[in-house]
């Protein structure tokens, strides 16, 4: 199983907080990763169960565009998300947090 861990920022798409049928807590974050200077990476983390509820009580209103948030994830995949063939990277997160608006991206890969 391929698993990342590292900053990413949320876009400007608001998370989606919903309910799956077993009643579980689901929430969808779209976020990226700037990797140089024109090279975006879009990601969609699913984060489910009551540590994404948490999460979600505490820090919903502070999840605004350009967020930055430290991300260990896991089943990545690449899928095309149907413009110009781009592709976006779907994962599980393990574990959200949300960093300081200070913070300051490097030009790391978001990897292990």
């Amino acid at each position: 199983m391929i698993t990342a861990t590292g900053p990413l920022f949320l876009s400007k798409t608001r998370p989606l907080a919903t309910q799956a049928a077993d009643g579980t807590f689901a929430l969808t974050l779209l976020a990226h990763d700037r990797i140089g200077v024109h090279k975006v990476e879009p990601w969609r983390i699913n984060f489910a169960g009551p540590q994404a509820f948490l999460f979600y009580e505490a820090h919903g209103p502070e999840l605004q565009p350009g967020q930055p948030i430290r991300v260990q994830l896991s089943e990545l995949r690449s899928f095309s998300n149907g413009r110009n063939g781009a592709a976006e990277i779907h994962a599980r997160a393990e574990r959200v947090e949300l960093l300081p608006r200070s913070h300051q991206h490097t030009q790391e890969p978001c990897t292990n």
